[in-house]
């Protein structure tokens, strides 16, 4: 085994990077955003730095951050705990008096979470996406990235990102045991792609699809004014109706993805109109969809929604992959055959002074209580 190498933008076109599927797609992705700002791809990534770290034929991105009120949650604790998970999550929770009591709380833990540099942090395997697939790592390369991270590092805390027991048990067993805290994230949903299809409501969803008059067309196939369209697709349903504090895609990523194959995409075109997009991306037998997007205007009877999971769901099984669905619907998810998991921060504190260990203790407390609720819900 290789000692663990870090690249940064000044050095990446340095980095070997490993003749492998997923080493063709780490170079296609790191290099123009490392090379440019993450920014222009990204909007609401602020005070970040994107770097990569190799270990032998594995390439693990890293993102090192500093606090920034507007930062997408994917590059920093305190948007994905106080002000998406704690501020605006609530609301789904339907209840005026749920969302006074818990701003009023968070109001004075965002403050200490601010006071106690909770962004201060490395987060690894991150690729800026909602869902981080992992390649294939085994335990030792695991702790050689992790004692170099926290000698590169001493003064920030190191988390693996998207780490579950589903998918990759081994992963969560390692960091457990290099005395790594396992901190709720968010609850994530699994399909098995050739079940799934079984089930009566994509039945359903098949013959939604044929009634409605959708084209399903290929990412490759579309055009710049029709990417910019799909940003907007995006923009109205993972911004406007969920979060802004989701990743803000730009026009330049997506022109990325359709020219370098970052993303596999796929729309829904009806009478010339791209109503509809979906974006994939395939690691270590696993597929998941950072790009989901509709034209939420729509009457609700045109489908979109399920029309996008199930054009998803068949290009897991024409790929013989299991469909990582992310969070969120999870009703819609579980009648179609999804396996709710919890999905883990992997936090390491230990080097650092206890005023910055204790806010993540604080966080790990109040997630074994919601753990079960979240089950409960489906959410």
């Amino acid at each position: 085994m290789t000692q663990p190498e870090l690249f940064t933008r000044e050095n990446i076109q340095a980095l070997q990077f490993p003749p492998t599927a997923d080493g063709d797609y780490a170079r296609h992705y790191l290099i123009p955003l490392m090379t440019n700002d993450p920014q222009k791809y990204i909007r609401n990534i602020h005070n970040t730095q994107l770097m990569a770290v190799k270990i032998d034929d594995v390439i693990l991105p890293i993102t090192v951050t500093d606090f920034h009120p507007q930062n997408t949650y994917t590059v920093s604790p305190y948007s994905h705990y106080v002000s998406y998970g704690g501020l605006e999550e609530v609301k789904h929770l339907n209840s005026p008096l749920a969302e006074v009591v818990v701003k009023a709380v968070m109001k004075p833990v965002g403050g200490y979470f601010r006071y106690s540099e909770l962004d201060k942090v490395v987060f690894v395997n991150n690729y800026l996406l909602s869902t981080n697939l992992y390649p294939s790592v085994n335990s030792d390369q695991l702790s050689a990235v992790s004692e170099a991270l926290i000698r590169w590092f001493p003064d920030r805390t190191i988390v693996f990102r998207s780490v579950d027991q589903k998918k990759n048990p081994h992963i969560y067993q390692s960091l457990e045991e290099l005395g790594y805290d396992l901190v709720l994230s968010r609850q994530v949903w699994y399909m098995e792609p050739a079940a799934a299809l079984k089930t009566r409501q994509c039945k359903e969803d098949v013959r939604v699809l044929k009634k409605a008059g959708y084209d399903v067309v290929s990412g490759k196939d579309l055009s710049d004014d029709e990417l910019h369209r799909a940003v907007q697709l995006y923009e109205l349903l993972y911004l406007q109706k969920y979060s802004y504090y989701n990743p803000q895609f730009t026009f330049d990523f997506l022109k990325l993805a359709r020219d370098e194959e970052i993303l596999n995409m796929y729309g829904l075109k009806k009478d010339g109109r791209l109503n509809a997009i979906m974006g994939f991306f395939v690691r270590n037998g696993a597929m998941t969809q950072p790009l989901f997007g509709y034209d939420t205007s729509l009457p609700l009877e045109e489908g979109l929604y399920r029309l996008l999971t199930l054009v998803t769901l068949q290009e897991g099984v024409k790929r013989g992959l299991l469909v990582h669905a992310s969070g969120g619907v999870g009703k819609f998810k579980k009648v179609r055959g999804g396996e709710s998991v919890t999905e883990y921060n992997a936090v390491f504190t230990k080097h650092l002074p206890r005023k910055r260990q204790l806010p993540w203790k604080l966080i790990q407390a109040v997630s074994k209580a919601a753990i079960p609720y979240f089950k409960k819900m489906d959410f």
